[in-house]
């Protein structure tokens, strides 16, 4: 089996996947290059930034509301991950699943909305005991972003004895990451997208007394 390695802003990492069909084998066993392609699990882009502030403390009435507030934000974006199109049918009659297709057009996406990301019409079934030109892992899904945010304050009630008010909220803007499109051509979902990538907006509370 061989591998890939890819670089990307994090650093030099290893695939851990094989660049062909582990488990079932070459789709070309006497030609093993043409399962090559990008490394499934890679993202071209890969960003994270971490902010964090806090009040200052105040002795005075007007203290007691502004002061020791903290406030910590993560937002995370990537870039999306790789696919191939495929067909459930056995074109090659070689007995091994998820044959590639043949692309005849350069550009494969349609418009990229939820309902034509990729265009049926860039692709096709290869002749009866062949194997389609598509390259393995060559088209891009969409991508996905993110906001974290989290809200804390520390109370001191004595010199033993604190309280601390938390409030989080994962995914702030709300914002709908669109899962990846139907890859098989055979399907009638093909091309579309009928899925969510991450989670809505979810919020939790929390109190915590130290003494």
């Amino acid at each position: 089996r061989r591998h890939t390695r890819f670089r990307n802003v994090t650093g030099v990492q290893t695939c851990a996947l094989p660049i062909c069909q582990f488990t079932a084998g070459y789709l070309d066993p006497k030609n093993p290059a043409f399962d090559r392609g990008n490394c499934s699990q890679n993202r071209t882009h890969i960003g994270n930034l971490s902010v964090g502030a806090q009040s200052p403390h105040y002795n005075n009435a007007l203290g007691m509301v502004v002061s020791d507030w903290r406030l910590a934000g993560i937002f995370n974006a990537r870039s999306g991950s790789w696919l191939t199109v495929t067909t459930g049918r056995d074109i090659n009659g070689s007995g091994i699943g998820a044959q590639r297709v043949n692309q005849v057009k350069d550009d494969p996406y349609g418009d990229k909305s939820l309902t034509n990301y990729l265009s049926a019409s860039a692709f096709a079934y290869p002749d009866a005991g062949t194997l389609g030109n598509h390259k393995n892992y060559s088209i891009t899904g969409p991508g996905f972003w993110t906001v974290d945010l989290a809200l804390t304050r520390l109370m001191n009630v004595s010199a033993q004895q604190s309280l601390e008010f938390r409030v989080e909220v994962f995914n702030l803007f709300n914002n709908f990451n669109w899962g990846n499109p139907a890859t098989n051509l055979d399907a009638g979902t093909f091309g579309r997208i009928t899925t969510a990538s991450g989670d809505p907006r979810i919020m939790q509370f929390g109190v915590k007394y130290g003494f």
